[in-house]
Order: structure tokens, then sequence, then C-alpha cells
């Protein structure tokens, strides 16, 4: 199987203890981008963000929700310990769901993060697996292998996170996430378990906004090559993450991946070697996936210029 579609190694190994609460500082897919374009562009309301959206790298105004000052992701590396929402705040709320980005953005966080799959029908949307067993608790429930209707009568449990008891919420499609936010946060990308046959599509849906290469990052793990690849040829800025045991493990890996990534990403648990490091490439590197408050100042002390986070509540909250 080629590289690119193999499964990636778990991003966010999740803390097993709840306790460990995440941290942060601070139908049918359109046929290609028309219908997108067409709602985002002007040919339907527009979603204003929440007033309270802290997003000191852009500013929006109340009637349009347009940005006033520049490119997201240009502002957004100077703001130092930024924060990016792991699957919207994957600790606090229903992964990847509306619900979970909505909540994330009204208490201040930078910018946003999603994996993706796509459906037998070309629906692109908010899901880690290949399948929908762990986030719904169907058995071998493969996404590629079923339409956007049939995933939209499953739900997105709270199973995994600090509030179980709280209600299960709707799958997510990619487009509806850039329609609410794609002019207000940087929207880090990372088509996890899509083959790579289907990527134009991702772009063109991307594409779709009037600065794309300023508002996505293309996000995937150290090793990808289509999509990184892909990406930095079409302007966009990639972030590639990393594990220091892997690292110490091989050497090699950060010198024969690294070029592919405009930023890096390192575990919160890597060694303040492994810190130093990647440091030494020059480039940003992101801490992931911060679980506590002491684990990012830990992170935050050895160089990390923003925080990727599943717990957005006890972080930000003030």
């Amino acid at each position: 199987m080629p590289e690119d579609q193999q499964p990636s190694p778990p991003d966010d190994k999740r803390p097993t203890r709840r306790t460990l609460v995440a941290f942060v500082v601070g139908a049918g897919v359109v046929a290609g981008a028309g219908a997108l374009a067409t709602q985002l562009l002007g040919g339907g309301p527009q979603k204003t963000p929440p007033s309270r959206t802290l997003t000191p790298h852009a500013t929006a105004t109340a009637a349009t929700g347009q940005r006033t000052d520049g490119l997201l992701v240009d502002r957004l590396l100077q703001r130092p310990g930024f924060t990016v929402a792991h699957r919207g705040g994957s600790l606090d709320w229903p992964e990847m769901s509306m619900e979970a980005y909505r909540q994330s953005v009204l208490l201040g966080v930078n910018a946003l993060e999603i994996s993706l799959a796509r459906t037998s029908d070309g629906v692109w949307f908010g899901l880690h697996d290949a399948t929908l067993d762990r986030t719904s608790g169907t058995t071998g429930f493969v996404a590629a292998q079923h339409s956007w209707a049939k995933v939209q009568a499953h739900r997105i449990t709270a199973a995994e996170t600090n509030a179980p008891q709280q209600p299960p919420q709707p799958y997510l499609r990619f487009e509806d996430l850039v329609s609410a936010y794609g002019r207000t946060h940087t929207i880090f990308v990372d088509p996890k378990v899509v083959p790579t046959d289907h990527l134009g599509e991702l772009f063109a849906l991307m594409s779709a906004l009037p600065d794309p290469t300023g508002t996505f990052v293309a996000k995937g793990y150290c090793t990808a090559q289509a999509w990184p690849v892909d990406a930095a040829a079409r302007g966009y800025r990639t972030w590639g993450y990393y594990y220091g045991s892997e690292l110490a493990a091989d050497p090699s890996m950060l010198t024969t991946t690294q070029a592919r990534w405009s930023w890096l990403g390192l575990d919160y648990e890597a060694t303040a070697d492994a810190w130093r490091t990647l440091n030494a490439t020059g480039k940003p590197v992101l801490a992931h996936i911060v679980p506590s408050r002491a684990k990012a100042d830990r992170a935050l002390s050895l160089g990390a210029a923003g925080l990727v986070v599943s717990g957005v509540r006890e972080v930000l909250a003030r």
C-alpha cells in the first residue's frame, strides 16, 4: 500500500485519565467547488462569527464576517503560544462536530483542526478513522463505502470527552466548517484516510475561498508525501508532526522528511533534546496534543511556537 494511504500513527493518543484536561494558551459534496463558492462568495447568507471570538491574528466586521487585516496564517505566527483546537476540542465536546468548533471559537482559540474522510458519493466530512465505529459505536461502518445520507443517520458520541453525558452531535461536512469559520480562523486540514487520487477535490473545496493559501494549513504525519508536496506546490503552508520516541529510534526520520513541512510538530512528552533538535531547524514547532496546563507550560518553555490542544475549556476559561 502506498505510504500516503497507510493509516498514520495516532496523532492524539487520548489520556487514559479524565483528570488530564486539555490545554491551550491562549447532500453530497459540492460538484467541484461550485456550491461552496456560491455559499462563500455571496450566493447565500454569511455566518458571522460569535462576537466573543478572540482572534488576535485577524478581525472581522460584524456585518460581513470578512477579515480586515491580512492573511490568517501569517498573522497566526505573530501570536506566541497560539492555540489550535484539536478536532474542535475533542476532550470537551463530540469531536469534529459543529458544536465543538462553535464552543472553541467562543472561548477564543486562534485556529481549528479537522481530519477528513470521504463518503462514497464524494462528501468530505470530519472523521479521524476509516470507520464510524469509535465515534458512533457502529461495527465495520467504513465511511468510504457509504453515502453521506447513511453517515448522517449516525451521531458522534461524547464517550471520549470529559463530559460523556452530553448529547451526541451530527457529523460535519468540511464545506460547512469552512462556511462558518473560513474567513476568521486558520484551519488545519488533514485528509487522514482518503486516497491521494481524491486530493484534487479537496483542493477545489479549499480554493472556493478568496484567499485559500492564507487560510488553510495542510497537516499530516511527518512521513506523508503527496499531500504536503501537492499543497506546498499550490502555495499552502504545511505542518508535519513527529514523536520524540520515533526520532530517537530513527534519527534520519527528521532529515529525510522535514523539507516537506513549513512548520513542524512534536509531542508534549518529547525530551528537551528532541525539542532542541526540532527548534534548531529554524521552523516553527507546535506541541501536540497537549492534555494539561502543566504540560503546555513545559512545551512553551522548551520553545513551542504554538499548541495543538484537545481540551479548550480548562485553558481558555478566564
